[in-house]
């Protein structure tokens, strides 16, 4: 199993030319970053109310402050992979629904290219409805935005010409280089709760599923693992080759508790193994970033970790 490390980077947290090449340098398998397009104003999620919420609607809205500071993933990747050799480099997790589908498969095909192949492309339907109605859908469409936006950037990317006639998503034949290194792309990976829609999509047209240990529990995350790779079989593919990818960032809120709380938040000797008979291809961890002391500290405590999986 390898070991993945996502950050939440931001202007004022370490930069992605520090970050990463530390991450390299412990050999680590990979470094993720999420997107955030915009955060509207008045923006509510369901878990600010309690811990985060003040109680009433208020210019800043109800998020934490780093939901409003999202570098773009790709500028921040592309800039990783220049300051890195080998390690894979991905987005966990993007919203491709709100990009045109023309201008992100070239982008995406760039830093392909740029990084020699070591791009995976972690994708979510979203969750904001402001920022999808400013992004030009609701919410309610997003499930069919998102299955077009990825068909029509698949076909961009395989095919020497394309062309795409959806309900969403209209462009007529064209180029479009350059082309992934990878073959026939790079791994699209659906970053969502296994609800009966999310894994008919992962089942039918995923390379891979990213489920978040926060919001499932070890117990469930066994079941579900399970009941998707059923899916996948049933759907006709091989279950064996759906990456599998959990994420558990609770690590990286130590930052602002310290060291002992960082610590407390890494997951359990138990817990890997379980992973390991689960066959879960990578574990993608977190550490905080506001700090590069404590960032360093913290990824020697990981690169740890790590090394009680080979040993």
């Amino acid at each position: 199993m390898n070991i993945g490390i996502t950050l939440m980077l931001s202007d004022q947290t370490i930069t992605v030319t520090e970050a990463a090449p530390a991450v390299e340098e412990r050999g680590f398998e990979s470094f993720w970053v999420g997107e955030h397009t915009h955060c509207p104003v008045g923006t509510v999620h369901s878990y600010t109310q309690g811990r985060y919420g003040t109680g009433k609607v208020t210019k800043d809205g109800y998020l934490p402050d780093f939901y409003k500071r999202f570098p773009d993933p790709y500028i921040t990747l592309t800039a990783a992979a220049m300051c890195t050799s080998t390690v894979r480099i991905g987005t966990c997790i993007a919203l491709p629904a709100e990009h045109s589908p023309l201008i992100l498969a070239k982008v995406i095909a760039t830093l392909d290219v740029l990084s020699g192949g070591r791009f995976e492309f972690g994708i979510g339907y979203g969750w904001n409805p402001l920022e999808m109605r400013n992004a030009g859908f609701e919410k309610n469409q997003r499930r069919q935005v998102l299955r077009e936006k990825i068909a029509a950037m698949k076909a961009l990317w395989t095919q020497e010409t394309a062309g795409f006639d959806g309900e969403f998503v209209q462009f007529s034949e064209s180029w479009s280089y350059p082309k992934p290194v990878q073959t026939p792309h790079p791994p699209v990976l659906i970053g969502a709760a296994p609800t009966p829609g999310n894994v008919r999509d992962i089942a039918e047209w995923a390379d891979g599923w990213i489920p978040v240990r926060v919001f499932m529990g070890d117990d469930k995350l066994v079941e579900d693992v399970q009941h998707v790779r059923r899916q996948v079989e049933e759907a006709g593919r091989d279950p064996e080759k759906l990456k599998i990818t959990v994420v558990d960032t609770s690590g990286a809120m130590g930052g602002k508790r310290g060291q002992e709380a960082f610590l407390a938040n890494l997951p359990s000797r138990e817990t890997l193994e379980t992973y390991r008979t689960l066959g879960i291809h990578r574990l993608n961890l977190g550490a905080p970033v506001h700090d590069r002391s404590f960032y360093l500290w913290s990824l020697d405590r990981l690169a740890e970790l790590q090394q009680t999986l080979v040993a």
